[in-house]
């Protein structure tokens, strides 16, 4: 099929790239100069909260080896890499206006500096982002009296900014606590406003990099989740729910134990702002798409009273700071208002589609996290976003693609609306509210992938016949950069085509 990817952040240029294995004619549109989505706009210092072992294409191995958790620019040129040995074909600064419904397709309409445009496409993969629309940024009473400056951390491309000044960050997500740990070192006074206080993940849980218990098999194990795709992992989660339970108060116990030294010989007040970032919450309920790790300078700024957590809510400008909630005064002369984005928007898709998918809070919630099944001829890519992001990307345009080649029959409409309705119901249930809740798998991506794998009759378990790798080791790309071919040999074995399993994702 010919297929337009609107969007060339690292999800459309990883679904480019596995649409075209599978043997389909593909075309790139962006709307900006440059590759990249998010990281194309990203803050100074921002880095890869995952590990460079996790994130990145399968057919582009990371050159040169980059940080444990790259930087923006080695984020960029990793993707760079990507286009010129892939031969990828990328039209920047064609920003799509339109999409047409035709008798067998799309039309879609593009403009650019000097032009406006159409083509036709049989096909249509949406690739915009959940993070790359406009920052979140509410008025205040009394805002325009302030004498300071308002700024969101997208603003923010010199961290000089901070120089001097006495800093607000309002906000609980990964930029807001970069952003309060980055000023310490530039502002004379720094404040952390935040509503509640999120579960932060350490980078070391006693002393053990965190990939090294999540991104193995067993430690996913335990992760609860909407779907269980094999029998053990559905036994253990309804009939021995206390192993569940009992591990991850666990967890919050050992995270709560490191927090708690770092208090030991400190005045109450230290102590006191140390225990109001423990949230009343369990943990897993803050495994959610916006997660943020603990950055590690963060604590450690507050126990030296450097950095000043204020557990409150915004409630009014003054001419030289802010009202909190319960009346008490921040002065301040910056403010960064670090609140996180909306739910994704198509400004660019016919009302009646637009409605289906923007008409819930959280998000749009799709199946198998890749389409809808009353939108023909469409589907998504990122929209899976989780912890192996890139290679549930890959995995998801493979699964598609067999979909568009009649190799994998999908359930009728009305299963599948029943299916994302119960995965949608489950995150209310369990996972915290996010704008994007609903377009994410998160810490599940491994029972996502196992699910995926399964529909496509390919074995999940990438690391047997050696137990004892399957179940300690990391997994990453390279365990899955086999699947394509082992597609194709499978493919030419069958007489008929496959059918999705019964399983929600």
């Amino acid at each position: 099929m010919r297929i337009a990817i609107i969007g060339a952040g690292i999800s459309g240029i990883a679904a480019a790239q596995s649409l075209r294995k599978t043997g389909h004619d593909v075309q790139v549109y962006e709307k900006s100069s440059r590759i990249g989505g998010v990281w194309a706009m990203g803050y100074p210092g921002v880095r890869l909260q995952n590990t460079r072992d996790q994130y990145r294409l399968m057919d582009v191995p990371w050159s040169p080896e980059p940080d444990l958790h790259p930087t923006s620019a080695q984020v960029l040129q990793h993707l760079n890499d990507a286009i010129d040995q892939l031969d990828l074909p990328v039209k920047l600064d064609h920003e799509v206006t339109k999409l047409e419904e035709t008798t067998g397709g799309w039309r879609l309409h593009y403009q650019n500096d000097s032009d406006t445009g159409q083509q036709d496409f049989d096909f249509v993969v949406l690739s915009v982002g959940q993070y790359s629309s406009g920052k979140r940024s509410p008025e205040f009473p009394d805002q325009h009296k302030f004498q300071g400056k308002i700024v969101t951390e997208r603003e923010i491309t010199d961290l000089s900014v901070f120089s001097e000044k006495k800093v607000l960050v309002a906000g609980f997500g990964k930029s807001a606590l970069d952003m309060a740990t980055f000023a310490v070192d530039h502002a004379s006074e720094v404040h952390h406003l935040f509503r509640t206080p999120r579960w932060m993940v350490p980078f070391r849980i006693l002393g053990v990099h965190y990939s090294r218990l999540l991104f193995c098999r067993m430690g996913t194990f335990l992760m609860p989740s909407w779907v269980q795709p094999n029998a053990t992992e559905a036994f253990i989660h309804r009939k021995m729910g206390f192993l569940v339970r009992g591990n991850w108060r666990l967890v919050q116990s050992i995270v709560r134990l490191q927090k708690y030294l770092l208090g030991v010989g400190k005045s109450r007040a230290v102590k006191d702002r140390l225990s109001s970032l423990t949230p009343e919450h369990d943990i897993v309920s803050d495994f959610r798409s916006a997660s943020a790790m603990q950055p590690q300078l963060y604590l450690k700024h507050i126990a030296k009273e450097r950095l000043l957590p204020h557990q409150g809510e915004l409630h009014s400008f003054t001419e030289s700071g802010v009202v909190l909630e319960d009346g008490d005064n921040i002065d301040c002369d910056l403010v960064v208002l670090s609140l996180g984005s909306g739910s994704p928007t198509f400004p660019f898709l016919p009302e009646k589609y637009r409605s289906l998918l923007e008409s819930e809070p959280d998000g749009a919630q799709l199946y198998r996290h890749l389409l809808h099944p009353d939108i023909p001829r469409l589907a998504f890519a990122g929209f899976n976003h989780g912890f192996m992001h890139v290679p549930a990307v890959e995995i998801g345009m493979l699964w598609l693609s067999a979909v568009l080649n009649d190799d994998l029959t999908l359930p009728d409409a009305s299963e599948m609306r029943q299916s994302m309705e119960s995965v949608r119901q489950w995150k209310r249930d369990h996972v915290n509210f996010e704008p994007s809740r609903s377009c994410a798998v998160n810490t599940r991506f491994q029972q996502y992938l196992d699910v995926l794998l399964k529909d496509l009759g390919l074995n999940p378990y990438r690391k047997m016949p050696n137990i004892l790798a399957e179940l300690f080791s990391q997994y990453g790309p390279d365990d899955y950069v086999d699947i394509f071919e082992e597609y194709r040999a499978r493919r030419t074995q069958r007489s008929e085509p496959l059918r999705t399993l019964a399983l929600d994702t």
